[in-house]
């Protein structure tokens, strides 16, 4: 009987003693980017809007007028789920200075529309072409 008594205390202690797993889900946010969407972002209003915006913003620096440096900067950046611009870099450059004014004035955009997947807003990769011309 001493046995069974024993037995019975360990038995109830243990299983006071264990301790239950509490089972917790974990949602991961999707963090993909993507280059190609059902709906691609948009500058608001367009891409005419988006070319006033940058010719309003962009300042051509006065050395350049001389040295007759022009051409295109290409920057690429994540348009994120809010519309915010963000990993802002030059894929393809002139010169320094007028690479980091591009880099300058994508930037300052306002928020973009956001690209859509399957009636989801995700975050997408874009490029922005911006002119550096002489007037």
């Amino acid at each position: 009987m001493k046995t069974l008594y024993l037995f019975l205390l360990l038995c109830c202690s243990t299983l006071l003693l264990a301790q239950h797993k509490k089972s917790t889900t974990v949602v991961k946010e999707d963090t993909t980017v993507y280059t190609v969407v059902d709906k691609m972002p948009e500058f608001p209003g367009g891409s005419e809007a988006m070319m006033q915006f940058i010719s309003k913003n962009i300042k051509f620096p006065s050395i350049y007028n001389e040295a007759e440096i022009q051409g295109r900067v290409m920057i690429k950046c994540i348009v994120e789920k809010d519309g915010s611009l963000s990993t802002i870099i030059v894929a393809r450059g002139i010169d320094h200075p007028l690479d980091m004014e591009a880099v300058r004035v994508v930037s300052i955009m306002p928020k973009w529309i956001p690209g859509e997947l399957k009636g989801k807003k995700v975050r997408v990769q874009v490029v922005i072409p911006l002119n550096f011309k002489l007037q």
